[in-house]
């Protein structure tokens, strides 16, 4: 659903130079809220166990965002070579021109962000 919420707004703003690499920065990050995120399974449905994506078109950038409701940070570390996990990070961080995090205090939880640059007009 991300991957295809993704792809359809941003061919939608015109963007598909930039259609492929914002799908895919958007799917590690909900992976990484899915798999890391989410609280445990019997409470993972209430109104602060979402997981939740959203797209914002800036003048120069495009900018997305997943909030999950877990308070552990992020951290970008290499994978070992022939590991199959902790890949995540490191995608966003080569296909994004910045990324981060914010800490939500209103509610349990994070959002996480990264910033891609549009192409020239």
């Amino acid at each position: 659903m991300a991957r295809q919420f993704t792809r359809q707004t941003v061919r939608r703003w015109n963007l598909n130079s930039i259609c492929d690499d914002a799908v895919q920065i958007a799917s590690e990050l909900v992976a990484n809220a899915v798999r890391h995120g989410r609280p445990e399974a019997e409470t993972a449905d209430g109104p602060h166990g979402a997981v939740w994506l959203a797209l914002a078109l800036r003048p120069r950038t495009l900018l997305c965002i997943v909030r999950d409701p877990n308070q552990l940070r992020p951290r970008l570390t290499a994978p070992q070579p022939m590991a199959e996990g902790h890949r995540g990070l490191p995608i966003v961080n080569a296909l994004s021109h910045t990324w981060g995090f914010t800490m939500t205090p209103e509610t349990p939880g994070k959002a996480v962000w990264a910033r891609m640059e549009l192409p020239a007009a």
